[in-house]
């Protein structure tokens, strides 16, 4: 690269957009790149995505970089049924059974997500959202935003998961804690709360 290239690079100015899944495991992570990101690259901008009871925890986690990022709460659905009313984290679910509600609930966010986006239009150089947030995608196409799906959960997480699901080994009539050997790894038992 000469040095006239990394000269209108360095003047040019970035903003990323981030949005993190309501769990501090997957936050984190995400957030941890912000700070990567905000390290690597000058005049780079980063908006970050989440709810009302949320926004302290991100916040706090990224107090040093106050004047590079910002936060925008959108709201969280409140009528999912079995999950009480003010639950915007996975680590306060009363159960884990009730993650994939969670997850599906997180649809009905679309819509004041994309009212944001178009208000930062048209400044957005790409999106990082989490890939429990599948529908961000079809979000940032409508608005030619790319997109770059993130999941901070590790290869051997993500290779138990896929061998559980593709080989439906929590989907009969097991109970929460009895213990199923993984088939591709069978040295390895889980149960559906794991």
């Amino acid at each position: 690269m000469d040095s006239n290239s990394s000269d209108s690079n360095s003047n040019s100015h970035s903003h990323v957009i981030l949005f993190p899944f309501m769990s501090k495991g997957h936050t984190i992570p995400l957030l941890n790149l912000a700070h990567l990101l905000l390290h690597r690259f000058q005049n780079l901008s980063i908006t970050i995505f989440t709810t009302k009871s949320n926004h302290p925890f991100i916040s706090q986690y990224l107090n040093s970089h106050t004047d590079s990022i910002s936060i925008i709460d959108l709201p969280f659905p409140q009528e999912i049924p079995g999950i009480p009313i003010g639950i915007e984290n996975t680590e306060n679910l009363p159960s884990n059974s009730l993650l994939p509600d969670f997850f599906m609930s997180t649809k009905s966010m679309q819509q004041d997500f994309e009212r944001e986006l178009q208000r930062l239009l048209p400044r957005i150089a790409f999106l990082i959202s989490d890939h429990f947030l599948w529908w961000t995608s079809e979000s940032a196409s409508k608005f030619g935003v790319p997109r770059f799906s993130f999941s901070g959960m590790s290869n051997y997480t993500g290779a138990i998961t896929g061998s559980v699901l593709k080989n439906r080994l929590l989907s009969g009539p097991e109970l929460e804690n009895e213990l199923i050997m993984v088939s591709d790894f069978p040295w390895i038992k889980v149960t559906k709360n794991d």
